[in-house]
């Protein structure tokens, strides 16, 4: 059954609230967002009945409080919760409140699994960010990266026959015809300009790139910029005919080199397409994302969903205040 948040404070509670000055950007990410709206999407969480749970959106924001400080474990986000007055002060638990502990964490995040209600949590977010008319929507970058599966990798090229310390959903990502990395892939669609994340899809690593970019796009979408592995003939077709303009890098082809208007081209596109390369060089260097967190596709795709939300959040203040 859902917990429901105690709103009775205590005067020791205001005085530690007086006392811890702000936060700064757990502040600013608490003036942007308006947490009510999520509400009508956590019944499905839970049943009607039992024992009530942690009020879920304490849950969800020890998560997130995660991935913006460096990738805390579960064990971690719990002690610097219980510690840190910042952090109960972002996510209102008063001084008698009890903290979810470590393993509410990892129900919590089985229930966001079975439920797929992260997914929606993310569609909120972007619903409220459209509202502040922060989705610039000149262009759409679409790219992917590799990240290394968790656990021993198989021998190359032996997936269905892996050994038992390795993850049976990844798979081994191929460069050239040679096997590089143990693992998935995460896809995303980032608006250009503002940088925020619009879609995003996980698959194993073998799954080429090029075959995700039709699920990532939008409706709304002017121009797709994309790097070499995307190119195609029939792609630059489909793309022109549903009005969208194809800023997808050039790709020399056997005895035909790119020609003069081609690579000049290349040169307008390559610095707006290097966007998204900043986005995942701060998802692996601070955020946790250069090997994988946990094994099995469905857990990653629910941090993947963490990760872009966390992302947007972040983004959002940071936009507000420019």
């Amino acid at each position: 059954m859902q917990g429901k948040k105690n709103p009775q404070r205590s005067f020791l509670d205001a005085e530690i609230e007086k006392q811890s000055g702000r936060a700064g950007f757990l502040d600013r990410v608490e003036a942007v967002m308006d947490w009510s709206a999520l509400e009508p999407y956590w019944a499905r969480l839970y049943r009607k009945t039992g024992k009530p749970s942690h009020p879920p959106l304490i849950a969800l924001k020890m998560l997130l409080l995660q991935h913006w400080f460096n990738g805390l474990s579960d064990e971690d986000v719990e002690w610097q919760c219980r510690d840190r007055l910042s952090f109960r002060k972002f996510l209102g638990v008063s001084h008698a409140e009890e903290i979810p502990d470590s393993t509410t964490l990892v129900r919590f995040r089985k229930r966001l699994i079975l439920s797929g209600v992260m997914q929606i949590v993310f569609d909120a977010v972007t619903v409220q960010l459209e509202a502040q008319q922060l989705l610039l929507k000149r262009g759409t970058l679409v790219d992917a990266t590799i990240v290394q599966s968790a656990r021993t990798p198989p021998p190359k090229w032996e997936d269905r026959d892996a050994r038992d310390t390795s993850d049976p959903d990844a798979r081994w990502a191929a460069r050239n015809s040679r096997a590089t990395t143990h693992g998935y892939k995460v896809h995303v669609a980032v608006d250009q300009g503002s940088e925020l994340i619009r879609a995003l899809s996980i698959t194993p690593g073998s799954v080429h790139d090029s075959t995700q970019i039709d699920d990532l796009l939008s409706a709304d979408t002017q121009a797709v910029y994309a790097d070499k592995a995307y190119d195609s003939e029939a792609r630059r077709a489909e793309l022109i005919r549903q009005g969208i303009k194809p800023c997808i890098l050039h790709r020399p082809r056997a005895h035909r080199p790119l020609s003069q208007d081609q690579k000049r081209e290349n040169s307008y596109w390559i610095p707006v397409r290097a966007q998204v390369e900043r986005i995942f060089a701060d998802w692996k260097l601070r955020r946790s994302l250069r090997r994988a967190r946990y094994v099995g596709l469905a857990r990653n795709t629910l941090h993947a969903w963490l990760l872009a939300t966390a992302h947007n959040l972040r983004r959002w203040t940071v936009l507000m205040q420019a």
